[in-house]
């Protein structure tokens, strides 16, 4: 089930407390949970483990989003890759103690479009997770804002086989680390809800990219913690 930061934080300190940063960053970070699949064609579940830090509604591609980088549109992050039209966004921040394993968060066929690295505001995300672990989600806001850095991208769109239009998910690496590891194999991957679809390497951001035209109801919240496949962030309403 979500979780508020407050109680997320303090269930992370009572298990981490006596792990060494080498035992956190080479097993801890790298952990891989079974997790069921699913087959619930009325939710869509979170993709990544993590806090979510926006929920915003845009009306075309061309409109900025709130995220790790700053102010840019859609269009931009996508270099044009997304179909224009209205989408629901949700930005979900993987901090150093989350699963990293990227899931499937509908039924569908993924495809994978590496995306060229692009100069935005994206930093070592340390300062930013410090405001969250002290339960600052307000100053951690605006960390994402201060400097710029290289990042890895890779868009992955979903096909529903009941909707026309497709979702998307964008991962991005941090840029002192810059690896997304995949695991999809063809050009053309069907996959069940909740399949692992990557590893994102010490996290970063997933972006949930959902067309307004398939009538969901957001039901995650900012500043909540959600888990991969366990946690949902819409149904249809």
């Amino acid at each position: 089930m979500a979780q508020s930061l407050t109680t997320w934080i303090k269930k992370q300190c009572r298990i981490v407390k006596s792990k060494s940063i080498e035992e956190l960053s080479a097993e801890y970070c790298f952990r891989d949970p079974l997790r069921p699949i699913r087959n619930n064609p009325e939710i869509i579940y979170a993709p990544a483990d993590g806090i979510i830090v926006d929920i915003c509604s845009v009306n075309s591609t061309a409109e900025n989003i709130y995220g790790k980088y700053g102010n840019i549109t859609l269009k931009e992050l996508t270099y044009n890759m997304l179909p224009e039209g209205s989408y629901t966004v949700v930005s979900i921040f993987l901090t150093f103690y989350d699963v990293h394993i990227v899931r499937t968060p509908v039924n569908g066929v993924i495809k994978k479009i590496s995306l060229p690295p692009i100069y935005v505001e994206n930093r070592p995300m340390l300062s930013f997770e410090d405001y969250l672990m002290d339960g600052k989600f307000t100053e951690a806001r605006k960390e994402l804002l201060k400097s710029f850095a290289y990042n890895q991208r890779t868009l992955l769109s979903i096909q529903n086989s009941f909707l026309r239009e497709k979702m998307y998910l964008l991962l991005t690496a941090d840029y002192d680390i810059d690896t997304i590891l995949s695991f999809i194999d063809l050009p053309n991957h069907p996959m069940k809800q909740n399949q692992r679809i990557a590893s994102i390497r010490y996290g970063s951001m997933v972006t949930c990219i959902v067309p307004t035209s398939w009538n969901l109801e957001t039901i995650c919240k900012e500043g909540t913690h959600v888990e991969a496949g366990n946690d949902s962030l819409f149904y249809y309403g």
